[in-house]
C-alpha cells in the first residue's frame, strides 16, 4: 500500500482548504494500520486526481450515447477529456481532472465554466468483461447532460470529499467550491481532530475521548447464554455512529453542518417512508442510502450499529456468509435448511437473500435493503410489492411464495403492520382504524411518524387526537411526524398547535414547524413575545435553506417564506433564480403565480402560467394550477380543457379530479362529472373529499341508493363525522319522500 505517497497527496491537497481545523495528512503518521486499511476501502476511492493510476475506463475514442448526446472520451499529454455532440453537432470538448467513485461503475467529473464540475451519465463499467463490465455505460434517465442534479458541487461533493465548502454565489450562479480532503478522509468521520492534536501536545493526559467531542466505538459488548437465540447488547448506543454515517447514508437534506456532537436530526432532515422512495411496506424502491431503511429494522431496535457488521475502516464485512449473522443469530437455529428452507450452502440458504434482498440503481448497481424485513409474498399479493421469495424464483408466483411460507413455516401470521401499508400505499383503509392501531401497536419509530402522516386530521376526531399527543412525544421523528400531520388544518389554526414546537429541541422540527408557521406572524391570536420567538425560528430556518440554495427546490422554499412574510422583491428573486437553474421544475412557475396574486395581480399571474404551460405542456401540476387561474378569470372552457389533460396525465390525483368534477358539473356537465368520481373512487374508495363530493351530487341528481352508499361508506371512514351524520338524515329523508305511497 502507499501509505507515503498517500501521505504527500494529501499534504498537497491540504493546502486547498481555507478551514483551521486539524488535517487528514497529521492522523496518518500516528495511525499507519488504519490508514492502510482505509486506502483499501470505497471512501478513499471516492475521488481522484485523473491520471494512469487512478482512471480505470478506456480513453482511446471510444464511448457511447446518452439520450440524444454522444460522449466520446480521450486522452491527450497526460490529459483527460471528454467530446460530448448533441444531435449530430459540433462536439464540445471539457477536461475530465478527477475520478468519482470506481465500482461498479467509475464516474468522470468534467470541468464548467461558473466553477462547477459535472458527473457525466456516462461512466465506465468497472466490472469484469464476465459480468458485462469493461464498457462505457450510458445512465438511463431523461434529464440534460448538464442539469443541476449532476452537478457535483450541488449533489455529490459533499458526501465524496471532507469538509467541502460549496461557496455558491446566488447573484451570479457561480461556485468557488473548496474541501480540506478530496475523499471522504479522517475527519469526515472523526470530526474536527483540534482537541486530539492538543491532546497530544499537552502529554495525552486523562481526558475522555483523547480529545474528541465524542467517541464513534459503539460497536458495545453483546451476550449469548446457551439458551438464547439472539445475543443482547448490554447497553445502548448513544447514537453518535449512526448520525456521522448518516450524514450521507441516507436519503436527507441538510439543514446545518455535521458535527460529532450533533444529534442526526440536528444536521439533516430525513426522508419518511413514502412513495415513490419506498415500497408501502418499507422496502427499498428508489435509492434511499441506508438509514431510513435502517432504522425500520429490529437490529437498530436491539442496538447495533453499522460497525457491528462493517469495519469501519476498510468498510468491509466482518466476516463472510452466514457467520456474519452468527455473531448474535444462534446458528444451530437460523442457520439450518429448518429455518431458511433452503439446502445447506446454496444461495438460497444466505441470510441475506431472504432478509436483504437486493434492488439494481444505475443499471449495474445492486444495493441490499437493511430493514431486515421478514418474506412476506402476501404483500406482493394484496400490495404489488416485491418479495424476497420471487426475486429468486422468478418462475413462480406470489401465491406460490406465501404457501409454501405458510405450510414449510407453519407461519399463517398476517403482518400486524398491514393497515400501515395500505395507508402509506394510499390504499382503501380507514384512517380511524388506523389511528386506533397507531394506539396498540408497537411500531419502529421511523414507520409510526411516516403513518401518523397519513391521519385525517381535518375531519376525524380520534386521528386528531393521536396527532396532538405526538406533538409531545419524547421521540423526535414523532414529533416530526405529528407536526406534518397539523398541515392539513388551515394556516390559522397551526399556531395554536404548533407554538409549543417552536423551541423543539430537535432542529428537524423546528425546520418543519417554521414552514408550517412561516405565515403566521401576523396572526392576531399570537402574543407579542410567541411572535417573537418565531421570527427567530423564521430567521434560523432562512439561514438553513441557504445552505443549499444552489437547489431549485429550496429556492422555491425560500420564495415560499419571503412571500408569506410580505418580502415580495426577494420572494420573486427566489423563484426567478429556481427557475433559471432548471427550466423544467414546475414549482417554480406555480409558486411565481402564487406570488403574483398575493400581489393582486391576477392578469400576471393567469399570463405567467400560460407562458410555462408553453415550455412544460405535459406537467399536470402546471395544468391544474393554470385551470385553477382560468376559473378565477371565468375562462370555463380554458380552464376544463386545462384540466381534462391535466387529469389524463396524472387520473390518480385527488385534487384534479374534485376540481375536474366540480367544475364539469358547473357547466352542465353532471353526468361526466359523477363519472369521473365513480371512476376514481373505484381506486381509492376512502378518500372522504371525493366520497362526500360524489355522494352530495348524486343527491342532487337523485341517484338515491348511489348516494347513501356513499355516505355509508364515508361513515364507516369517519363514523363520528357531523357533515356525514347530517348528510345520511337528508339522503334517508329523500328516499322516504320518493318511495312514500303519495310520490309514486
Amino acid at each position: 500500500m502507499r501509505i507515503f505517497s498517500s501521505l504527500i497527496l494529501l499534504l498537497f491537497l491540504s493546502n486547498l482548504s481555507s478551514n483551521s481545523q486539524a488535517d487528514d495528512s497529521q492522523c496518518l503518521s500516528c495511525h499507519a494500520d488504519q490508514a492502510m486499511a482505509w486506502q483499501q476501502s470505497d471512501h478513499y476511492k471516492s475521488m481522484q486526481i485523473t491520471n494512469a493510476d487512478t482512471v480505470l475506463g478506456r480513453f482511446d475514442g471510444s464511448g457511447a450515447t446518452y439520450n440524444k448526446d454522444t460522449f466520446n472520451f480521450h486522452s491527450e499529454n497526460g490529459k483527460y477529456y471528454v467530446s460530448i455532440s448533441h444531435a449530430g453537432d459540433t462536439p464540445t470538448s471539457y477536461e475530465i481532472k478527477y475520478t468519482f467513485g470506481y465500482y461498479p461503475l467509475q464516474q468522470y467529473l468534467a470541468q464548467l465554466p461558473k466553477g462547477k464540475f459535472q458527473a457525466l451519465p456516462v461512466a465506465w463499467d468497472s466490472r469484469t468483461a464476465e459480468e458485462g463490465g469493461q464498457r462505457w455505460y450510458a445512465l438511463k434517465s431523461d434529464l440534460e447532460w448538464d442539469h443541476f442534479a449532476y452537478s457535483w458541487n450541488t449533489s455529490c461533493a459533499e458526501c465524496h470529499s471532507t469538509q467541502f465548502k460549496k461557496a455558491y454565489d446566488a447573484e451570479s450562479a457561480s461556485f468557488k467550491s473548496h474541501f480540506q480532503e478530496m475523499n471522504v478522509s479522517c475527519t469526515a468521520c472523526h470530526g474536527d481532530a483540534s482537541g486530539h492534536t492538543a491532546w497530544l501536545n499537552s502529554g495525552q493526559q486523562k481526558q475522555a475521548h483523547a480529545g474528541f467531542s465524542r467517541s464513534l466505538n459503539e460497536s458495545g459488548t453483546w451476550t449469548r447464554t446457551a439458551e438464547q437465540r439472539i445475543a443482547k447488547r448490554e447497553s445502548p448506543p448513544m447514537g453518535s455512529q449512526l448520525s456521522t454515517c448518516a450524514q450521507c447514508h441516507a436519503h436527507r437534506t441538510i439543514i446545518e453542518p455535521w458535527s460529532l456532537n450533533k444529534t442526526m436530526l440536528d444536521h439533516i432532515q430525513l426522508s419518511l417512508i413514502s412513495p415513490p422512495l419506498y415500497h408501502p411496506d418499507g422496502q427499498i424502491k428508489e435509492e434511499v442510502f441506508v438509514t431510513g431503511s435502517f432504522l425500520q429494522s429490529k437490529m437498530h431496535a436491539a442496538g447495533v450499529v453499522c460497525s457491528n457488521c462493517h469495519d469501519p475502516h476498510t468498510l468491509k464485512l466482518k466476516a463472510e456468509g452466514n457467520a456474519l449473522c452468527g455473531q448474535c443469530h444462534a446458528p444451530e437455529i437460523f442457520n439450518t435448511k429448518e429455518h431458511h428452507l433452503h439446502d445447506n450452502n446454496t444461495a438460497g440458504s444466505l441470510c441475506v437473500e431472504c432478509h436483504m434482498p437486493t434492488t439494481t440503481f444505475m443499471g449495474v448497481d445492486e444495493r441490499r435493503d437493511h430493514r431486515f424485513g421478514i418474506p412476506r409474498p402476501q404483500n406482493s399479493i394484496d400490495h404489488g410489492i416485491p418479495n424476497a421469495c420471487n426475486q429468486c424464483h422468478k418462475d413462480k408466483n406470489a401465491e406460490w411464495a406465501q404457501e409454501q411460507i405458510s405450510t414449510r413455516l407453519n407461519n399463517t401470521k398476517d403482518d400486524h403492520r398491514t393497515a400501515v401499508f395500505s395507508a402509506l400505499d394510499q390504499r382503501p383503509w380507514s384512517t380511524y382504524d388506523l389511528s386506533n392501531l397507531l394506539n396498540t401497536e408497537t411500531l419502529a419509530d421511523i414507520i409510526y411518524a411516516s403513518a401518523l402522516t397519513r391521519l385525517n386530521t381535518a375531519t376525524e376526531s380520534a386521528a386528531f387526537q393521536l396527532v396532538i399527543a405526538n406533538l409531545k412525544s419524547e421521540e423526535p421523528l414523532r414529533r416530526l411526524g405529528a407536526a406534518r400531520a397539523i398541515e392539513a388544518l388551515p394556516p390559522a389554526q397551526r399556531p395554536n398547535y404548533l407554538n409549543s414546537l417552536i423551541h423543539d429541541p430537535s432542529k428537524s422540527v423546528r425546520m418543519t414547524v417554521a414552514a408550517l408557521l412561516a405565515g403566521s406572524l401576523n396572526d392576531p391570536s399570537m402574543s407579542a413575545s410567541q411572535k417573537f420567538d418565531l421570527g427567530i425560528l423564521l430567521k434560523e430556518y432562512e439561514n438553513s435553506l441557504l445552505i443549499n440554495s444552489d437547489n431549485p427546490g429550496i429556492q422555491v422554499a425560500l420564495g415560499d417564506l419571503y412571500r408569506q412574510s410580505g418580502r415580495y422583491a426577494e420572494a420573486q428573486r427566489a423563484f426567478g433564480r429556481a427557475i433559471a437553474i432548471d427550466k423544467q421544475y414546475s414549482p417554480a412557475y406555480i409558486n411565481l403565480a402564487d406570488l403574483y396574486r398575493s400581489m393582486g395581480d391576477e392578469q400576471t399571474a393567469l399570463s405567467s402560467l400560460i407562458d410555462a404551460s408553453q415550455i412544460l405542456p405535459k406537467d399536470s401540476a402546471l395544468l391544474y394550477s393554470l385551470s385553477l387561474a382560468y376559473f378565477r378569470h371565468q375562462q370555463y372552457d380554458k380552464g376544463v380543457s386545462s384540466l381534462s389533460i391535466a387529469h389524463e396525465l396524472d387520473p390518480s390525483s385527488s385534487d384534479i379530479n374534485y376540481v375536474y368534477a366540480v367544475a364539469l358539473e358547473h357547466i352542465g356537465k353532471s353526468e361526466q362529472a359523477l363519472a369521473i368520481l365513480k371512476t376514481y373512487l373505484k381506486s381509492f374508495p376512502t378518500n372522504v373529499q371525493i366520497l362526500e363530493l360524489s355522494a352530495r351530487y348524486n343527491l342532487k341528481y337523485r341517484h338515491i341508493k348511489q348516494a347513501l352508499g356513499e355516505i355509508e361508506a364515508w361513515l364507516k371512514i369517519s363514523p363520528n363525522d357531523s357533515n356525514a351524520k347530517a348528510l345520511y338524515r337528508q339522503a334517508q329523508h329523500v328516499d322516504q319522500d320518493e318511495n312514500s305511497p303519495m310520490t309514486q
